[in-house]
C-alpha cells in the first residue's frame, strides 16, 4: 500500500519527467529539427528522445550537455520549470489541509484517492 508521501514523491517524479520533457522539445522545434536530426546530433537513439520529450524517462546528464554543446541552449532553459513552483505550494496546502482533516475525513480523503488509481 502506498502511503500520501510516496504518491506525492511519484506524481511529482512524473511532473519533473514531464516538465524536462517539454523544455527539450520545444527547444528541438525551436531549433526546427525533427526527432532523428536532433536526436543524431546530440547521440541518442531517436526512441530515447521520444521517451524523454513524452515524459516516459529523464534524459541523461551526457544528453543535457550535449544539448547544451551543439546548439548553444543555456542548460537552464532546459531546467526552467517555473510553474513547479506552483504545484509545491498546493502540495504543501495539501498537506496542511489533510493534517488539520478530522479522522473520518482522511478516511473518505484515502478512498476517493485511492479509488483514483495512482
Amino acid at each position: 500500500m502506498m502511503f500520501l508521501g510516496e504518491i506525492m514523491m511519484e506524481s511529482k517524479e512524473k511532473l519533473y519527467k514531464s516538465a524536462l520533457g517539454e523544455n527539450i522539445r520545444k527547444i528541438r522545434k525551436r531549433i526546427k529539427l525533427t526527432q532523428d536530426a536532433f536526436s543524431e546530433k546530440i547521440g541518442i537513439e531517436p526512441s530515447s528522445l521520444s521517451n524523454i520529450e513524452n515524459g516516459k524517462s529523464f534524459p541523461s546528464t551526457l544528453t543535457i550537455i550535449q544539448i547544451h554543446q551543439k546548439f548553444n541552449i543555456n542548460v537552464e532553459e532546459i531546467f526552467d520549470i517555473e510553474y513547479l513552483k506552483n504545484i509545491n505550494s498546493i502540495e504543501e496546502d495539501l498537506h496542511t489541509t489533510i493534517k488539520n482533516l478530522n479522522s473520518d475525513k482522511k478516511r473518505i480523503l484515502w478512498k476517493i484517492v485511492k479509488s483514483l488509481d495512482l
